[in-house]
């Protein structure tokens, strides 16, 4: 072996001519991997080795990481690849980086998903009986028969709203459980990230519960209740720096469907989040929407006119449900940008239990009380169809074993 009397050596694979720019040979991987084999064997091991191209799946950089090459230019593994190839290419070679398990955060993290879960149960049933509560009554100054006697689809609207609030609570607290479980339990640092984001987000959402001047102490005793426990799983699992495990060293035809299936849960979640954030802020503003009137077959000011304080009763709930949809919309699409690895069947299976709740909630609400208009409805069609279809597609990569 030689001394390298130079600071550094850059390969290239051969390329070919098309009609208007240049490309990589067929075998082009194949040609400057033996180069970079042949290069190293007459050099010093000091020496910096760089190529540029050759790699469009996570084995070809392995393969040439190993036979001595210092960095790597990607190149066109960029375009037939995509931009993810580099988080690929990290996994597989950092796939090594644990640092051990982290069961007392998991078990805060648990318990933070269990009582929003609970929560969400006991919401659900509230929603489905009394729909108002005795505090709610005390505050509006009339009771749940002299509203229902007044106009009975009042009571019916708010039912759909907690129905919905309640539905997306329980999905989430399946969302929290399964991250805790599987994810942040080994330290990962991108389920800590994930957790901590959408937790915070749904805290803040407290702040809409006020905006249209009535505050549910009920909520925030629960949020109070709540605080200590984030806190603790916080502080046990801010510290995460494992790197997760990958298997996947190929662009093969289950990778190329799982694309399609992850293009299409970072959409899921970022509608819902997006989604959130317009309920919310229609809860501190209009508080109606169009068809919101037709169905009650009342104008916000004969609503008004009963009683000054029913609205805000009813904006609390709408605000509320949008701060919901906030956190779960933030979960499912760091789930889906920072989740998705061949093999990760947890993934899926979260997934696959978390979302039903939110929407059988928020679908089968709708058709109980008798407000079907389509247009209303279109925007939770979509996304159940973007949901099946996302699960179809990232099956066969999640699943593989």
């Amino acid at each position: 072996m030689r001394s390298c009397p130079i600071a550094g050596v850059i390969v290239e694979p051969p390329k070919i001519r098309t009609d208007s720019y240049f490309t990589e040979s067929k075998g082009a991987h194949n040609s400057l991997l033996k180069a970079v084999r042949t290069i190293r064997s007459e050099v010093s091991q000091t020496c910096t080795m760089i190529t540029k191209g050759g790699v469009r799946e996570p084995i070809d950089a392995l393969e040439l990481h190993q036979a001595g090459v210092s960095l790597l230019l990607l190149e066109e593994g960029y375009v037939f690849s995509g931009p993810g190839l580099p988080k690929r290419i990290n996994e597989l070679k950092l796939s090594n980086g644990g640092t051990g398990r982290n069961d007392s955060g998991s078990r805060w993290g648990l318990l933070f998903g269990l009582a929003i879960l609970f929560a969400g149960v006991i919401a659900l049933v509230f929603s489905m009986t009394l729909v108002i509560l005795p505090y709610d009554e005390a505050f509006i100054g009339m009771t749940r028969e002299q509203i229902k006697a007044f106009n009975p689809r009042i009571l019916a609207f708010m039912a759909h709203d907690r129905m919905a609030l309640a539905g997306t609570m329980i999905s989430g607290g399946i969302l929290y459980i399964q991250l805790s479980r599987n994810a942040m339990v080994y330290r990962l640092r991108w389920a800590s990230r994930a957790f901590h984001v959408a937790a915070i987000a749904g805290f803040l959402g407290i702040f809409a519960f006020i905006g249209y001047g009535y505050f549910d102490w009920l909520h925030g005793l629960f949020w109070i209740l709540l605080l200590p426990i984030y806190l603790r799983c916080f502080l046990l699992t801010k510290d995460s720096r494992s790197h997760p495990n990958s298997i996947n060293l190929s662009n093969h035809s289950a990778w190329q469907k799982a694309n399609w299936g992850q293009l299409l849960f970072v959409l899921l979640g970022a509608l819902i989040a997006v989604g959130g954030i317009v309920i919310m802020f229609i809860g501190m503003t209009n508080v109606f929407v169009p068809t919101d009137i037709t169905f009650i077959c009342a104008t916000p000011d004969m609503l008004q006119s009963l009683n000054e304080r029913l609205i805000p009763v009813i904006a609390h709930d709408r605000a509320g449900f949008g701060g919901a949809l906030v956190s779960v919309g933030v979960l499912v699409l760091l789930i889906a940008l920072w989740g998705f690895r061949e093999g990760e069947s947890w993934v899926w299976n979260t997934l696959a239990i978390g979302a039903p709740p939110a929407f059988i909630a928020g679908i089968a609400t709708h058709f109980v009380i008798g407000y079907t208009t389509f247009y209303h409805l279109l925007p939770a069609y979509f996304l159940i169809f973007i949901y099946v279809l996302g699960l179809v597609f990232s099956y066969p990569f999640l699943k593989r074993k």
